[in-house]
């Protein structure tokens, strides 16, 4: 009988040890890191998966990324549609990694053209007639996420549903955003001035290449730059098809550079490609031009400050972008506006492929200079 109570007594004691321990049935936070880097590594196809050194160390700044992305969605998020952030193709990289890979492209110049005057491109400005759109939108002041009040233009422009916006690009490891963002406006700008609207799609390559005037190629450039060296040489671009480049960033020289170069007679954009003037200037507190210009004649291109795009997913940047010129580090074309949503916006046309953001896109607040989008902007006109 006493056998029996010890052996009742173990059990009891046991049981109650057991009960004493906490069960958690959730796997724990690096366990379920793992488990998405593992799904990110294989969706993105990374090289290091077999060199253990190297996926460790990206996985370590993976976590990192993780801890920033909750700290994002959780910060200010006053409306449903405001920016949404998470894993994206840059998540194994740190911010020194991702502003080498694809912000170091964009080679502005000083605010003003810096010590030497204004640069030549001045005469090629379009003259702004402002004074009779001033009341056009007036942007709330007492609430800086106010509804523009807008009179005589449309509440919502996509150039998208016009078939004139060519596909999104991607850069890649080409340093190329200051010229895909002026040549796919150039593109959506030629498909409009002709009647039938019919968008030919034109070759950045070529223009990476080639412009002159301080670009860099591949290792960045300028937009207004490569604006003013348009108009100086009076270079036609020619279709996307007569390029002869398809890797840029693995080939060197050997390339003919001539205006008329991998330009066909019979080509249709032949003559409605040709710069006849520009803007290269600030509208900080005139964001109306903007709309006004993207309503009325087609796509602008901007220098913004992308920083934070690292992880962006999709909705309305509305916080978390800087807008001071110093910062500006890469270019995009604006191709519409949507003033009916709940946080009006620019629909962004970004040189990232079309797997970042909203399928290619990003979505900036209007009426602040978020991501500096008002400190650079060039409106173009075609002969």
């Amino acid at each position: 009988m006493t056998e029996v109570i010890e052996m009742l007594m173990i059990i009891l004691i046991v049981t109650l040890c057991f009960l004493m321990i906490p069960f958690n049935t959730k796997p724990s936070a690096v366990i379920e890191s793992r488990r998405k880097f593992d799904v990110f590594v294989r969706l993105y196809d990374k090289p290091y998966r077999g060199d253990a050194r190297e996926y460790a160390y990206r996985f370590q700044i993976f976590r990192t990324s993780l801890s920033k992305i909750r700290a994002l969605n959780e910060w200010a998020r006053e409306a449903n549609d405001t920016a949404i952030y998470g894993i994206t193709q840059y998540a194994d990289l740190t911010d020194r990694e991702f502003v080498a890979r694809q912000l170091a492209d964009l080679l502005p110049d000083e605010p003003g053209g810096g010590a030497g005057g204004p640069r030549a491109y001045q005469k090629y400005v379009i003259e702004s007639r402002s004074a009779e759109m001033k009341n056009d939108i007036i942007f709330s002041r007492a609430r800086r996420d106010a509804l523009p009040a807008v009179r005589n233009l449309p509440h919502r422009v996509d150039w998208r549903e016009q078939g004139v916006i060519s596909t999104v690009k991607n850069q890649g490891g080409c340093g190329a955003c200051w010229a895909i963002s002026v040549v796919d406006t150039i593109a959506a700008l030629a498909a409009i001035k002709r009647n039938d609207r019919k968008l030919i799609d034109l070759c950045h390559e070529r223009v990476v290449r080639c412009a002159a005037n301080g670009n860099n190629g591949c290792d960045g450039g300028d937009t207004c730059r490569l604006l003013e060296w348009l108009a100086e040489e009076s270079y036609r671009i020619g279709a996307a098809e007569s390029c002869l480049e398809r890797n840029l960033a693995d080939q060197e020289g050997g390339l003919n550079c001539t205006g008329e170069s991998g330009v066909r007679r019979e080509d249709g954009a032949l003559n409605a490609t040709l710069v006849k003037r520009f803007s290269c200037q600030g509208y900080e507190n005139e964001e109306h031009l903007m709309l006004r210009h993207l309503a009325t004649k087609g796509p602008i291109v901007a220098a913004v400050n992308a920083i934070s795009w690292k992880y962006y997913l999709g909705g309305v940047i509305q916080y978390h972008c800087d807008s001071d010129y110093e910062l500006l580090n890469h270019a995009v074309a604006i191709v519409g506006y949507d003033l009916n949503a709940t946080v009006p916006y620019y629909i962004v046309k970004n040189s990232w492929g079309p797997r970042f953001g909203d399928h290619g896109y990003v979505k900036v607040a209007i009426g602040r200079n978020l991501c500096g989008i008002a400190n650079r902007v060039s409106f173009i006109e075609l002969v």
